[in-house]
């Protein structure tokens, strides 16, 4: 359980570090103050923000819906599975679409 709460922790540093940084960039972009580094700077931490933000709300569920006495393997596994698809998804959907800048 201790392994969970460590994550649920460093999670929830990393999303509010990389939120800050990609809410950041979207407000330079938006007044116009350095638009390319802004513009790279947005689409490089948008998975990464996603991820953390996942990571930090299903650590949340898995604490919220263990009991000490009883293993958990198939919630573990379909927790970790939605963070592969969601993971892939991201990564299709920015290679896919096309973006302007």
């Amino acid at each position: 359980m201790n392994t969970f709460l460590n994550i649920k922790k460093v999670s929830l540093i990393f999303f509010i570090a990389i939120g800050i940084i990609h809410l950041g960039s979207s407000m330079l972009i938006a007044n116009n103050l350095f638009p390319q580094i802004s513009y790279i700077i947005n689409k490089t931490m948008e998975i990464p923000f996603i991820l953390t933000g996942m990571i930090y709300g299903l650590s949340s569920l898995r604490i919220s819906f263990s009991n000490q006495e009883n293993p958990h393997k198939v919630l573990d596994i379909s927790l970790i599975s939605l963070i592969i698809i969601v993971l892939i998804a991201l990564v299709v959907i920015n290679l896919a679409v096309p973006t302007n800048i």
